[in-house]
This record gives structure tokens, C-alpha cells and sequence, in this order.
């Protein structure tokens, strides 16, 4: 295991995250105490320290099953979650993102994990009501006490992310450390937004579905059952005959180099990673098997070859406006003097 810094910070958090999402049964499905406790001594003991958790996974199950986990040896583990969903029944004023959600959300996942602070403070999605201002300023307060040391933005679209980075940085309130997306060979379209974001602004990448909940492991094409049979989350959604493509390739990669698909469909991703954002796999597995094989792919290094053959089978439309720049990239490398010709011609004009 390596380990990565957060962002532009010195915080060291291992390459991968264990996600915690399975961490109870609350929700119909998951992992016993015992079982997610052999997850959590199975990712330790690999030097994972980076654990990512919410407080609505398995109704706070989860938060409460680490908590309990981290408590001989607290400081050398990085404990990450979220608020927005909030435990328990649904309730309009301790649900969203307003400031009083967050207090709320800060406090309840305090009291389950045991801790007086957690490493990263995560927005855990949009509620389309609430201003970035408002986010913005209730983070740097819970930072300012002491009860979160670092802070993220989850599942936001790109914009408002760059808003939530600017205001922070021009009020020199604490810096947004880190973005978490959907990315996989089965959800490609933060390439065109929320990865080039990232990069421009140094951003940590927290990656979830790495897998496309499962999809990409082929284990449905085997007959296999799973959340996509059982139910448990959400399941990327493929166009008419895409996923065989895509499971094609990966397959015959898989083969190529002797290891699995769930391996070489997280070494994608990581391969991948830009140069100014470090991205960070979120891992879930349900059994010590599943985490096994996920944790084996750290030390999978694709060959430019088979990433680009599994870019090919994977490929996205890049659209509006990136298509239209490509152009007129490809244009001026043509014709030595696109832009020059653009130039001249809007100078003429009186």
C-alpha cells in the first residue's frame, strides 16, 4: 500500500478507501458485525488507514461498526463521512444542506464514532435548495471547531464546485481538499467536467462504483446474483449492447495478463489519474474474497496498450463545447494558422 496526499494538504491517506456503505444490515442487505469487522482488520493489515463512511449508511450502522473498530488506536486511521441524508425517519429540518442539517449531521456521526473530530467532512449530495455561500461558511465553522480537519464536496456538478473552491479561497476560509464522483469504464462522463476541475484546482478524487456496482466484474453475465438481482444500490445502466462490448475487452485484458476483471477494471481507473489530482478508489466488498481481489489491483500497471483498447470499447461522446475546441484544434494543426487567420480577421473589423 502507498499513500497520497489529500489535496494540496500534508494529510497521508492511503491510495485506496474502504467503503463502509456494507457495514450493517439495516438496509436489507450487508455485512454482520463480524463480518464487517474482518473487512476493516482485512484492509488495515493491507496499510489501508482511509475509511469512507456516511451517516445515512445502514441508518448509521456503519458509522457506529467503525467507530467502535478505530477506538484502540484512533489517530492512525483517517475516518471520512458524510451529512445530507441524515438517520432515521425523514425529517425537512434535518435532511439537506442547510447549516442546521450540517450541526446536526456533524454532531449525530460524532457521538456514533466515538471521536471528538473526523478526518474529512464530506456535502454528501445537492439539495438544490441550499446556497454554496451558505455550505461554504457552516464548513469552515465546523472546521474552525475543531470537530472536522478537512473538508469535500460529493456527487456536486462542476460548477458549483468551482464556485464552493473560489469562495473559499478568496474569504481564505479552509479549501475544499477533495471531490467524490461515480467513474468507471461504464460512467465516463466526469471527463468532461469534473476530472478536468480537479486537476485545474489540485483536488483529491474520491472514486465510487469503480466497479459500476458490479457490472463490470461479469458476474451478472455468469449468472451470478448480486445488487443488480437483490437490490442494494445503484446500478449503472448500459446502453443496448454496450456492456458486452466493454465486458469484451476487460475480459480478454483480464486474460491477457492473468488477472481478473474487478482488477483490471479498478487498475483503469487508477491509470487514469491526471496529473494534478491524485485519484483515491473507494473499494466495496461484501466478503473477504471480494476485498481481496478489489486490494490486488494496487499493484496492477496497465500497458498504455490495453488502456487504450479499453478506452476504445469504453468511449463517450465528448460534446458541447469540447467537441468544437477539438475542431479547431485539429483545424490549426492542419492548417499551421487557424488561430492567426481568427485573429486577423476580428482586428479588421472596425
Amino acid at each position: 500500500m502507498r499513500y497520497r496526499l489529500l489535496g494540496k494538504s500534508g494529510l497521508k491517506v492511503s491510495e485506496v478507501a474502504l467503503g463502509t456503505g456494507t457495514f450493517g444490515t439495516a438496509w436489507g442487505w450487508g455485512c454482520t458485525r463480524e463480518e464487517s469487522l474482518s473487512l476493516f482488520g482485512q484492509f488495515v493489515d493491507a496499510g489501508g488507514n482511509l475509511f469512507d463512511c456516511a451517516d445515512g449508511y445502514q441508518n448509521g450502522e456503519a458509522e457506529t461498526m467503525i467507530g467502535e473498530f478505530v477506538q484502540h488506536d484512533r489517530d492512525n486511521f483517517i475516518l471520512s463521512t458524510k451529512y445530507t441524508t441524515a438517520v432515521g425517519a425523514l425529517s425537512v429540518a434535518k435532511t439537506g444542506n442547510s447549516r442546521k442539517a450540517m450541526m446536526h449531521g456533524i454532531e449525530g456521526s460524532l457521538k456514533r464514532l466515538r471521536t471528538d473530530h473526523v478526518d474529512i467532512f464530506w456535502v454528501h449530495m445537492p439539495d438544490l435548495v441550499t446556497p454554496t455561500d451558505e455550505i461554504i461558511r457552516g464548513l469552515e465553522d465546523v472546521v474552525c471547531s475543531g470537530k472536522a480537519l478537512y473538508i469535500g464536496i460529493s456527487d456536486f456538478p462542476a460548477w458549483k464546485i468551482s464556485r464552493a473552491v473560489t469562495l473559499a479561497e478568496l474569504r481564505a476560509w479552509s479549501p475544499i481538499s477533495a471531490i467524490q464522483i461515480e467513474y468507471s469504464l461504464a460512467e465516463r462522463t466526469a471527463e468532461r467536467e469534473l476530472i478536468p476541475m480537479a486537476d485545474a484546482y489540485g483536488l483529491s478524487v474520491f472514486i465510487w462504483a469503480s466497479l459500476g456496482g458490479g457490472i463490470l466484474t461479469g458476474k451478472y453475465r455468469r449468472g451470478e446474483v448480486g445488487r443488480l438481482t437483490k437490490g442494494g444500490g445503484s446500478i449503472r445502466a448500459f446502453a443496448a449492447g454496450h456492456e458486452d462490448a466493454i465486458l469484451d475487452v476487460i475480459e480478454s485484458v483480464a486474460a491477457d495478463l492473468g488477472r481478473t476483471t474487478a482488477q483490471v477494471a479498478i487498475a483503469w481507473v487508477r491509470a487514469k489519474e491526471t496529473r494534478g489530482c491524485s485519484f483515491i478508489p473507494i473499494l466495496g466488498a461484501r466478503n473477504g474474497q471480494q476485498l481481496r481481489d478489489n486490494l490486488a489491483a494496487i499493484a496492477l500497471d496497465l500497458s498504455p496498450e490495453h488502456v487504450a483498447r479499453l478506452d476504445a470499447a469504453s468511449a463517450i461522446e465528448p460534446g458541447f463545447p469540447h467537441e468544437l475546441v477539438s475542431r479547431n484544434e485539429m483545424k490549426a494543426l492542419h492548417t499551421g494558422g487557424f488561430w492567426e487567420q481568427i485573429v486577423q480577421r476580428n482586428s479588421a473589423i472596425p
